[in-house]
């Protein structure tokens, strides 16, 4: 039975009927059902509905959101070391577009390079070998694409490069490989943070844009040319001052201790910046402590890393909260085991503003520092000697009045004119400090004699004339 223009044929006569009709009118021939195929449009449409869920990821990720903006965590605000809102440690989900660096200013979004030396053949070479092959799935649901050309390890290793590359040079766009997770953007956001807190040379970024086709914007808050002779001129300081400080035969605990009494004298912390609300950008980077004379914790931190770093002692920059606010210092490992060291809070500018070099976090363990510094103890090393630290090291602590007595008179005899005496079960009901100088002043006929006490740590800074 053929169709034609609405009418049905009959098979056996000939007659042509209308198509609504079960029987020809002429011979009386039922009219069987029709057997119809999908014809050639029907086939297009299941091989695009196949295509369609063979390449889902694909689709998925150019029918995303094409952008995400991270705020730099932590240190990275210009509000100020100590001022630096608790939210800048949270990552932004990479299904919407987080706020900008509420002190970066918004950036136009310019058309993006390639690459960061502008030679994209690499780039385009090492897409084309990570594109799925034929028939092959990505995962969409936050796990590897392991059907690649590449290993998803192989991949994040380029990721690293590149950033650290375009960091390193203070470029601003580049193309990077599509990991095809549902997180790409946070691992991307991770591996900056990574790079720019072990990188003390790294200045001045200020947070990023990133795309889903693997275009990055790094933000800067200085221009390039500034950038590149700030980090030039840090770096030729930095090796004139370890000239200087560092003698040969000097164990690694002499190095330490001579960087941080260098950084902590030479020095000032930037309090009328913080006042003001207007910290320069200078002020968080080791450029602002070793050239410039003024920085906040960032820059402390960042100064201690870099001299340390070529003193090739190892080092790290610690990030969470002192004393309620947002703050920054290391953690330097001797002997294999790490300690916690805050020149920020020894630097006597932030310990009520008499100029007298202090020790008092130098080589802490954790069960110290907690208590008055708090950081997420699982993202770094567990600090758990006090072989190393300052007072512990040099025979300067005690757990006894008389014991206090004996380490003052020995410091006096000597001829030393400040000492400083740690009691490590010290309260104001056991020890009558002003008591104890004052009899020390009468048996040395002392002219005159001041102290402090950090009641926290039972530090007693002693200073006589």
């Amino acid at each position: 039975m053929s169709d034609y223009h609405g009418l049905k044929r009959c098979e056996k006569c000939g007659s042509y009927i209308p198509s609504d009709w079960e029987q020809c009118g002429r011979c009386s021939r039922p009219i069987p059902e029709e057997r119809r195929s999908f014809g050639r449009g029907w086939a297009f449409l299941l091989i695009l509905a196949f295509m369609a869920y063979v390449f889902r990821g694909n689709i998925g990720q150019l029918a995303g959101d094409p952008f995400s903006i991270m705020d730099r965590r932590n240190i990275s605000s210009r509000t100020g070391a100590e001022e630096i809102k608790e939210e800048g440690h949270a990552r932004p989900d990479p299904t919407v577009i987080p706020y900008p660096d509420e002190n970066s200013g918004q950036r136009s979004d310019q058309d993006l390079k390639d690459s960061v030396t502008g030679t994209d053949s690499g780039i385009e070479e090492f897409f084309r070998s990570a594109g799925p092959k034929a028939g092959e799935v990505g995962n969409r649901n936050g796990g590897l694409n392991e059907t690649a050309g590449i290993s998803y390890g192989e991949k994040t290793d380029k990721i690293r490069e590149l950033i650290r590359k375009a960091l390193k040079n203070a470029e601003e766009r580049l193309t990077l490989p599509v990991l095809g997770t549902d997180n790409d953007s946070r691992i991307v956001f991770d591996i900056i943070e990574e790079i720019v807190m072990d990188d003390p040379e790294i200045m001045f970024y200020d947070g990023a844009r990133y795309r889903t086709d693997g275009q990055l914007t790094l933000n800067y808050s200085k221009d390039r040319d500034y950038i590149l002779g700030a980090v030039k001129e840090t770096v030729r300081r930095a090796d004139e001052i370890l000239g200087r400080i560092i003698k040969p035969g000097m164990s690694d605990f002499e190095k330490e201790l001579a960087i941080h009494d260098y950084i902590v004298n030479n020095c000032r912390y930037d309090i009328e910046g913080l006042r003001e609300g207007a910290i320069p950008p200078e002020s968080h980077t080791a450029y602002g402590v070793l050239v410039k004379g003024t920085a906040v914790c960032e820059g402390y931190a960042s100064a201690m890393k870099l001299l340390l770093d070529k003193a090739k002692i190892p080092c790290i920059i610690v990030t969470g909260h002192s004393k309620g606010e947002p703050h920054a210092w290391n953690m330097v490992c001797l002997g294999g085991q790490y300690y916690h060291v805050d020149a920020t809070w020894d630097d006597p500018d932030m310990a009520g503003g008499e100029q007298t070099l202090s020790h008092v976090y130098f080589n802490l363990m954790d069960d110290d520092m907690v208590k008055d510094h708090s950081w997420d103890r699982g993202d770094y090393p567990r600090c758990v000697s006090d072989k190393y630290n300052y007072y512990h090291y040099f025979g300067l602590t005690t757990n006894s009045p008389e014991g206090f007595t004996v380490l003052l008179d020995e410091a006096i005899k000597s001829g030393k004119d400040h000492i400083s005496i740690r009691i490590t079960n010290y309260n104001k009901g056991t020890y009558n400090i002003e008591k104890l100088l004052r009899d020390a002043a009468y048996r040395w006929v002392l002219g005159s004699i001041s102290y402090r006490v950090n009641d926290l740590f039972g530090v007693v800074d002693i200073q006589t004339w």
